[in-house]
């Protein structure tokens, strides 16, 4: 008996595997191939290098260079402005570093870190001109007033560092994920 392959029924074994959930992506439009940016690679780097500098200069801090003020009597900073320092110069090299790295493997996280960095040296540095002894015999309302400008002048520099760092966010494709 030969089978008729006009039949409209479908022949075969039934199984008992339930049916597996696929989720269907529609693309509406053509698939362009995107180059990554060699920007996020060249700030990735930058941020390793000057990362690592921070963390190699941190404990300098504790060697005394015989500084002098005006009138050449010799300075002395308290352990607390060294602390001060040397942390500051840890965590944000730290946060540089990693971060840069994470740029140079397109990670939009590595940007978000060098900011951190950027953060954590702005408020290590007002502390640091906080901490720091009168050398200048300012007074307490001159050191107040040098600790204040210190910030304000600190916010334009870490803004033009900040628009630096973040070109490749800001470019149309730059490749970030």
């Amino acid at each position: 008996m030969e089978e008729d392959s006009n039949q409209p029924y479908l022949g075969g074994t039934p199984a008992d595997t339930p049916p597996v959930q696929q989720t269907v992506f529609v693309q509406d439009g053509p698939v362009i191939p995107v180059q990554k940016s060699v920007a996020a690679k060249v700030i990735g780097w930058f941020a390793i290098v000057l990362g690592c500098l921070g963390l190699l200069s941190a404990p300098l801090v504790f060697i005394d260079f015989g500084a002098m003020d005006w009138d050449g009597n010799p300075v002395t900073y308290s352990m607390s402005y060294k602390v001060v320092t040397t942390l500051t110069a840890l965590v944000s090299g730290g946060l540089a570093a990693v971060g840069g790295y994470k740029m140079t493997n397109y990670e939009k996280k590595g940007i978000w870190l060098i900011f951190a960095s950027f953060a954590v040296n702005w408020v290590g540095g007002i502390a640091e001109v906080y901490l720091s002894p009168d050398v200048m015999g300012l007074g307490a309302e001159g050191s107040a007033l040098l600790v204040g400008a210190s910030g304000l002048v600190g916010i334009f520099c870490y803004a033009i560092c900040g628009l630096i760092v973040a070109i490749p966010l800001l470019m149309a494709n730059g490749g970030m994920e």
